[in-house]
């Protein structure tokens, strides 16, 4: 096994101050570890991309953006262009807290799961703090001697303290996200921002946003990690529709198969709207009522996604030989 060491540093945490970060708190990774994480652009200025993070004393996957800051390759009159990447922390990753302190070690590896039959490359990350312990001073004499300047290594073999956890671990889908992320996401160009989902990161982007629940229904069938729920796509894949949360709609999947073949599609108030031509009493039921929204305006659905849904989908049914 490989893993990626890194010490963390005063400035990278925030330069903490009366328990108060100064600025935003990241790790920085060096330009010899690149290989380690997703690769990113030059060309495009601060190219970023979406890291599934599971910290194994949280249990829980989180998402953390990693960004390439460019300046130097994009705008010769800044002063003190940049060229560095950073993973960025929020409140979700350090369990709300300010977890992570000066002179911790940071213990990253990759793996490859399946979900729903699709792969998905995690980050499981842990941190040691107690720096008397034997494992510690392992991993700093490793981090001392290595050739990567900047508190970083890499590690092969097999850390025993590690695997233990990872053993114990029972991996669970996100249920939240913080506004810190989303808030990190907004500021990013549209046109990066969505290379940055797949298959796997959209439909779980949606169902924190709908909250699990089916945004027509209101409801859910649900035993353990089971549920009834998809992420249905508004302007579909298959007509250039994008992977971006505002593409999306948790759906029952009665709910989700009709809004496909054009029974149902939702108005640009949000409020649903049944063929007319519709014999299921079911579906119906549901006509002029309005959706379980979003908390959070990041899940908002693109009006003009709604908008393409109605013109070119609604309806779809009458004619069986597009179906």
């Amino acid at each position: 096994m490989k893993y990626y060491l890194k010490k963390c540093g005063y400035q990278e945490l925030g330069s903490v101050k009366d328990g108060k970060p100064q600025r935003g708190r990241y790790l920085l990774t060096s330009m010899k570890t690149l290989d380690f994480f997703p690769p990113l652009s030059t060309t495009q200025l601060n190219d970023s991309a979406i890291l599934p993070i599971i910290p194994l004393y949280l249990g829980e996957k989180v998402y953390c953006t990693y960004v390439y800051h460019n300046s130097k390759f994009h705008d010769t009159t800044i002063k003190r262009p940049r060229n560095e990447y950073r993973i960025y922390l929020n409140n979700q990753v350090e369990g709300n807290r300010l977890l992570f302190q000066v002179d911790d070690i940071v213990i990253i590896r990759t793996e490859e799961i399946t979900e729903n039959d699709e792969q998905q490359t995690i980050y499981l990350l842990d941190i040691v703090q107690d720096k008397n312990s034997d494992f510690y001073h392992k991993l700093n004499a490793k981090i001392e001697h290595s050739k990567i300047n900047g508190g970083y290594a890499f590690f092969d073999g097999v850390l025993s303290p590690f695997e233990n956890k990872v053993a114990k671990l029972e991996i669970k889908s996100p249920t939240k996200l913080d506004k810190s992320f989303t808030n990190q996401i907004e500021k990013i160009d549209e046109s990066v921002l969505s290379k940055l989902f797949n298959s796997v990161s959209f439909r779980e982007f949606v169902m924190v946003g709908y909250e699990t629940l089916c945004a027509i229904t209101g409801t859910v069938i649900k035993h353990g990690n089971y549920h009834n729920l998809e992420a249905a796509h508004i302007k579909p894949k298959s007509h250039g529709g994008l992977f971006l949360p505002n593409n999306g709609i948790a759906l029952c999947r009665d709910m989700h198969w009709a809004f496909d073949k054009g029974f149902v599609t939702i108005n640009a108030d949000f409020t649903v709207k049944i063929h007319p031509k519709t014999t299921s009493e079911w579906l119906q039921s549901f006509d002029n009522k309005p959706i379980n929204l979003p908390k959070d305006e990041f899940f908002r659905l693109a009006i003009e996604n709604l908008e393409y849904h109605s013109k070119e989908i609604f309806g779809l049914f009458l004619n069986s030989g597009r179906l």
